[in-house]
């Protein structure tokens, strides 16, 4: 079926199987329904555009409306100039696109802002656009403010949705977390009624198609919000009238009976419609093996020195890295943090502290570890020596560059837009590839990219979103030139940058003490839909050993695990035990191979400040094949959670099972288990098999192996911590 589209007097309706959504000519409201007619939002439609000009008309209040095959056209009047503005949805069957704005003005204008579902007030405005609940990703850095906000707590705040999430308004932010979407669900009226919860409405996410020219900002107030694009052409002189332009967003608006499925369902059809393609057509099995490996980080250790950026040296990387292999980690990645470098923007080791850096290199190198390095590949300490100067930076309104300071630099940041700058850039990229040979680079600073308040690129067609872009055209562009296979880690939910990024991390918790599990588990209930584009997340970790077991638990269904640990001690002044270090290798033991894959969350609460957006257990897919399932006995509550699943697996306590061949759990030949406590597990196989043999890997490298009986294709299987005093990392069975 296709869309349905009816007008009756001042009524549009749009019907599809997926939504329903109305507007209304006399009023200019326009409200969007659910596959069962249930409001999700509603709001006034006619955009704001804030310019120079104090005595422009905020409201063009003539309307007039055009409806072309499936797109329908709405124009708004001015009654005193001849300014009028043209917005276009486009309807599909499971999709809408809301289109870029037409505006043409007679009048000399300097557009500073573009305002969506916007209440005239006075000669400002507040917000319109209702639903009970918005969902915010990178809303906060810190657990204290849930990113399910419950719009009728009042919040108010401008957020960004964006790259510059440092240099903006509102909260400290997830770091450079560019989702560039969010979404909307809606309560019935009556929302604590008898059976209140089945009026509840599906969700709808409001995404991105391509970058804007522009900050993108979501405004939350007066129980509503609006979509804000920030273009300063009051400062930049860059967007103006007379004329005609076009601005403001192109929207994808998709579906689901959750926020979760709607956001799923915004990245899927970004592929099927080709605006973004999948990652995994030309992933070689090195590049894959790199991906996937654990790692360790060298930053916990910094941070838990509170050692100042410049103290880092040779020496005590040498010891980092001695530290972390008697440890018996099995990390097969070591990432070597921020700062070995000399200056930022040069991509030069420092001699001093590190005169034999690329032997250090060498040598870890060869003991069987890919190569990872840290570098804030867009700051620029001295710009002379790299043959370039200040006006190569990101300037401010007054013609100076931009100066930052973090601990004990102080920097600019390149203006990737200059071609002076791509060409230095992009080569000493390719030369610091060439050097040191890393495998895998932790990308990161991006979000330093200031908005357009603050500081601006010479060429303003990349301003706003759209310079992230063009630096890691530059820098990852001229790396990959040099590596192909080399993997770039950043903060990547935004499925508008899928082509430069290879894996997504969620951290830093650096603002989450006490919670670092719990965040880990609701960021990764976001980033995990990032292996639907081929993105695997990796986990990172919290500072303390505390929280390790549940943040690798959680890493283990939508990636590979990391660790920040130190293992001299931690801020609790607790250090590792031989106990948790087993289970990050069983993990690491039975991690799956594949970048591309679906993992669904159980037993989740999807409203709610305290409990919505976590998951306690997780499903894997991969070609429609079960081939993951984590479970834990409880929610994060203290309440009990599944604990048997699709028939497949039936647990006393929490543990990871997985398929360690391309078939799923129920037909495999070939299963790992990592249990976190003694207990009982079933696991149903398709297959008839008499007997499994069981093998028992253990932290010391001993094994043990031994005959289990199956019965009724069900394999039974009694799970212990320890065997005379040996600890598990992780059960094979092979049937």
């Amino acid at each position: 079926m296709t869309v349905k589209i009816q007008v009756n007097q001042q009524k549009i309706q749009v019907s599809s199987p997926i939504y329903t959504w109305v507007w209304d000519a006399q009023t200019d409201f326009f409200h969007l329904y659910d596959s069962e007619n249930r409001l999700i939002s509603r709001a006034r439609y006619q955009p704001l555009i804030i310019t120079t000009n104090d005595q422009a008309e905020l409201q063009l209040p003539n309307r007039t409306f055009e409806i072309k095959d499936d797109r329908i056209s709405i124009t708004y009047h001015a009654e005193k100039s001849a300014s009028h503005l043209t917005v276009s949805w486009l309807f599909k069957t499971d999709f809408i696109s809301l289109e870029q704005l037409h505006y043409e003005s007679s009048e000399a204008q300097d557009i500073i802002q573009i305002v969506y579902f916007p209440e005239i007030d006075g000669r400002s405005y507040k917000p319109s656009m209702y639903s009970h609940y918005a969902v915010v990703p990178g809303l906060c850095m810190s657990s204290s403010i849930s990113p399910i906000v419950d719009l009728h707590s009042r919040l108010s705040v401008t957020t960004i949705l964006g790259s510059g999430a440092m240099r903006g308004p509102g909260l400290t932010q997830q770091w450079g977390l560019p989702a560039h979407y969010f979404c909307t669900f809606n309560t019935s009226d009556q929302w604590n009624a008898i059976g209140a919860k089945k009026l509840q409405s599906g969700a709808a996410c409001w995404g991105l198609s391509e970058l804007p020219q522009g900050d993108f900002r979501l405004d939350i107030r007066e129980i509503a919000l609006s979509p804000v694009l920030n273009l300063r052409g009051d400062i930049w002189k860059h967007i103006k009238t007379p004329g005609t332009l076009k601005l403001g967003f192109s929207f994808l608006i998709t579906f689901g009976t959750q926020y979760h499925e709607a956001i799923r369902n915004y990245y899927k059809i970004l592929r099927r419609e080709k605006i973004i393609s999948p990652k995994n057509a030309s992933l070689t099995q090195k590049k894959k093996d790199i991906l996937l490996s654990p790692q360790y980080n060298t930053w916990g250790v910094e941070s838990s020195l509170a050692m100042k950026p410049e103290a880092l040296t040779e020496e005590i990387v040498k010891d980092i890295f001695n530290k972390f292999q008697r440890s018996g980690m099995k990390a097969r990645t070591f990432v070597i943090d921020d700062k070995w470098e000399g200056h930022y923007g040069e991509l030069k080791h420092d001699e001093a502290r590190f005169p034999q850096f690329e032997s250090l290199l060498e040598n870890i190198r060869k003991q069987g570890f890919y190569i990872g390095l840290w570098a804030a590949f867009l700051r620029c300490q001295d710009p002379s020596a790299l043959g370039l100067d200040e006006s190569n930076l990101l300037q401010t309104p007054e013609g100076k560059p931009l100066w930052l300071a973090h601990q004990t630099s102080r920097y600019g940041i390149f203006d990737v837009t200059q071609p002076i700058v791509q060409e230095v850039l992009s080569e000493r990229a390719r030369q610091f590839i060439r050097r040191y040979n890393p495998d895998l680079i932790k990308f990161d600073f991006g979000y330093e990219l200031p908005s357009l308040d603050i500081a601006a690129p010479a060429d303003l067609n990349w301003a706003g979103e759209r310079l992230l872009q063009k630096g890691l055209e530059v820098v990852v562009g001229g790396m990959k030139q040099e590596n192909p296979d080399l993997v770039i880690m950043y903060y990547g939910l935004s499925p508008l940058l899928i082509y430069y990024y290879d894996l997504h991390t969620p951290d830093d918790l650096v603002y989450c003490i006490g919670d670092y599990d719990l965040e880990t588990n609701r960021r990764i209930f976001f980033s995990s839909l990032c292996g639907e584009l081929g993105m695997p997340t990796y986990s990172s970790s919290g500072y303390d050993w505390e929280s390790a077991l549940d943040i690798w638990f959680d890493s283990a269904p939508s990636g590979t695990l990391g660790s920040l640990h130190c293992f001299d001690g931690d801020e609790n002044s607790d250090g590792p035990k031989d106990e948790i270090i087993a289970k990050f290798n069983g993990l690491s033991a039975i991690l799956r191979k594949q970048a591309d894959f679906h993992t669904y969350p159980i037993d989740v609460k999807w409203q709610g400040g305290l409990r919505a957006g976590f998951s306690p257990s997780w499903e894997r897919i991969e070609d429609d094949k079960t081939v993951l399932i984590a479970l834990r006995t409880h929610r994060f509550d203290g309440k009990p959670s599944i604990k048997t699943y699709k028939d497949i697996l039936d647990t006393d306590i929490m543990l990871v099972v997985a398929s360690m061949t391309d078939s799923s759990i129920a037909e495999s030949h070939r299963l790992g288990i990592v249990p976190f406590g003694d207990g009982v597990c079933t696991i149903k196989h398709i297959t008839l098999h008499q007997t499994a043999k069981l093998i028992e890997h253990y932290f010391s490298g001993r094994q043990f192996e031994t005959q289990v009986t199956c019965s009724n294709n069900e394999l039974q299987i009694a799970l212990q911590q320890t065997r005379k005093n040996e600890i598990l990392e992780w059960i094979e069975i092979i049937f």
